[in-house]
């Protein structure tokens, strides 16, 4: 064919330039670091900046791109959910891990997220129940699947909670590892391996986790130098201890084993060492594609659980968990090079203030009696409708067992007393409003229609599963906690509201164009971003988008 214009054939030409120029995949790093810090909320990395070092936090602050405002674009904003949502780019409406657990409608039992009766542990007693554990409960896929679809990676997953290696890791990683409070041992399951790498066994037999027993955790800088007070009304104590104030000590206990630990700086010590222990025994990023590591460091939740986000004990666990990275990531540059690695680091949740602290601050927090108000909804349900068990409930018990803000209808019992679930939604709305406590309550088919109003609702909705949801959705005003109506120790996470949804999201590497970005961004968002700097597939039932502007 000739062309009668040059005109013609110039525009052509121009036009298929670009697509010629673009058409080459990105290149791809050797190694893939996915890091989640559980109950890391968003404004720990502003508020602890100064005293932070130069290689960790910072690394990825000041030369990565750091999404300022991102968001979990659901709720309930929980352990289990969080893993399961920022490497498939879906929520759990979709990917139905709703929270830690729920009760299962087959059965009217509870369901822990990645239980699994038909495996056996491995690295411990093949029975024991905290082996039998796998993703079978996951509906999707991830990241580590994309990669290992794409360039057959080796994928690696550690975590001392099981769900927190278990769900990012996908369908067939090379291995989920997770630690085992009976025997301070890191085990896995039959579901990936028949018995442990040996890099695992030559891990355990060090008996690192004994080697804590016993050590104080002192604070890492002068007492002045932190925000707060140390003891301060609302803050729990650690397992074997009376006082709640520096130091602390790792106290052994009988029934807890090794547990007590994860409720230190030594917890996330101990994972960070088993992380270069994985990169050595895999020989992960000195092959000829890409490998995955995804690690998620638990000791920052349990002790957020304890002391809350405005003590000491936060504050100190966050300082060290940034020497402990820069330490991570000086090793990752030594034997990989940090030119050939890609970063994310995130949280799975936030946290609220303890109700103590918040009222203190003017801001109303409590902790409602919910046990005291669910049997007075129990007697006032009888007194209308008679007696019978009308909810999903504890073994042996008639009333109602809340689950993250869940009710789960008895329906046999509504269909014999021909009560129907719409009147009986309607009824215990009007019981909950009347209490004063709640922010809203929410029924299954307002939720399945897309009926819940506002930013609010939309997080509600996306964390609803028409499988595995219960049938009403209670949750309480900004501040409250559950509790016994009286001042309490601790606090909790898992509401729609910022300080729960709130989260860093940070990227790191050649791929993206360093900076702060304080655009809209969700947490289903991270899985298309990463996979488009990867140049793979992201994962199927994706909700989220990629962050254009941050790639190279």
């Amino acid at each position: 064919m000739r062309f009668r214009s040059p005109f013609l054939l110039a525009l052509l030409v121009a036009g298929l330039a670009p697509i010629t120029a673009f058409s080459a995949p990105p290149q791809a790093p050797k190694l893939v670091v996915s890091i989640v810090v559980d109950q890391l909320r968003y404004d720990y990395l502003d508020r602890f900046y100064s005293q932070f070092g130069e290689g960790g936090f910072r690394l990825l602050t000041d030369k990565g791109a750091f999404m300022t405002f991102a968001q979990y674009d659901y709720s309930p904003t929980i352990t289990a959910p969080g893993h399961a949502s920022y490497f498939s780019g879906s929520a759990p409406v979709m990917h139905g891990i709703i929270s830690n657990e729920w009760f299962d409608k087959r059965t009217g039992q509870m369901m822990y997220c990645v239980s699994d009766p038909d495996v056996t542990g491995v690295g411990t007693d093949p029975q024991a129940q905290a082996g039998k554990m796998s993703p079978r409960n996951f509906i999707g896929a991830t990241v580590a699947d994309q990669m290992r679809l794409h360039w057959g990676s080796k994928v690696i997953a550690m975590s001392v909670k099981d769900r927190g290696a278990i769900l990012p890791s996908g369908k067939k990683p090379t291995g989920a590892f997770w630690f085992e409070g009976a025997t301070g041992n890191f085990i896995t399951s039959s579901y990936y391996m028949k018995d442990l790498p040996e890099w695992v066994k030559a891990f355990n037999a060090q008996k690192r986790a004994d080697s804590y027993i016993g050590q104080k955790w002192e604070r890492l800088l002068d007492e002045k130098e932190y925000a707060n007070a140390d003891d301060v009304v609302g803050e729990a104590s650690l397992a074997g201890e009376e006082g709640r104030v520096f130091p602390h000590q790792v106290i052994k206990a009988e029934q807890e084993g090794y547990e007590p630990i994860l409720s230190t700086p030594f917890g996330n010590q101990i994972l960070a060492e088993f992380a270069k222990a994985a990169i050595e025994g895999e020989k992960l990023g000195q092959g000829d594609k890409p490998d995955l590591l995804c690690i998620s460091f638990s000791s920052n939740d349990y002790v957020g659980h304890k002391f809350g986000p405005y003590s000491q004990e936060v504050q100190d666990i966050t300082l060290r968990l940034d020497r402990q990275l820069q330490e991570l990531f000086a090793y990752l540059d030594q034997k990989i090079g940090l030119d050939h690695v890609a970063m994310l680091l995130t949280a799975d949740h936030g946290v609220a203030p303890t109700p103590e602290f918040a009222a203190e601050q003017g801001l109303g927090g409590g902790r409602p009696g919910l046990s005291d108000l669910l049997m007075d909804l129990q007697a006032k349900i009888v007194e209308r409708y008679g007696p019978g068990r009308y909810f999903l409930a504890s073994k042996g018990q008639l009333k109602p067992r809340l689950v993250d803000g869940l009710l789960y209808f008895n329906h046999p019992t509504l269909l014999e007393k021909q009560i129907s679930p719409e009147s009986f939604t309607a009824f215990i709305r009007e019981w909950a409003l009347s209490t004063g406590i709640f922010h809203a309550v929410y029924g299954r088919e307002q939720l399945l229609e897309g009926r819940a109003p506002g930013v609010i609702g939309q997080r509600v909705m996306n964390g609803f599963n028409g499988e595995r949801s219960g049938d009403v959705l209670l949750t309480l005003k900004p501040f409250l906690i559950s509790g016994s109506g009286k001042p309490g120790i601790g606090t909790t996470h898992g509401t729609p509201f910022t300080y729960d949804t709130h989260i860093p999201v940070l990227f790191y590497g050649h791929a993206f164009i360093p900076g702060r970005y304080p655009d809209e961004f969700h947490i289903t968002d991270i899985a298309p971003t990463i996979s488009a700097a990867l140049g793979i597939q992201e994962p199927p039932g994706c909700m989220g988008k990629p962050m254009a502007r941050i790639l190279k």
